[in-house]
């Protein structure tokens, strides 16, 4: 009974639970169009500094379990707090989630 205890536990290490307790999420790759230009931002709120503008139509890769709630803003017709983190040319920050499509 014990050696089954033992494969029983090591099977539900490998499968990533103990316990009842699920795997953390893990990033899931996505991409979103901008709908408008945005502004990079350094941090997660429009009064943070601008660190470029990501051109309508420009499509940019992001990590779809990441975002952040941060300052409220209203673009592209929605008031929100969503923002996601992202790399533009080299240069990281957010931007924000209701111009992304």
């Amino acid at each position: 009974m014990k050696k089954l205890a033992r494969v029983v536990t090591v099977a539900a290490l490998v499968g990533g639970v103990v316990a009842g307790v699920a795997p953390a999420a893990t990033a899931a790759p996505a991409k979103a169009k901008m709908l408008d230009s945005v502004t990079l931002r350094a941090k997660a709120t429009s009064s943070s500094t601008a660190r470029g503008v990501i051109p309508k139509g420009t499509t940019v890769s992001y990590d779809d379990v990441s975002y952040v709630v941060g300052g409220k803003y209203t673009a592209c017709g929605v008031t929100e707090k969503i923002w996601y983190p992202v790399t533009y040319k080299g240069v990281k920050g957010y931007i924000v989630a209701a111009c992304m499509k």
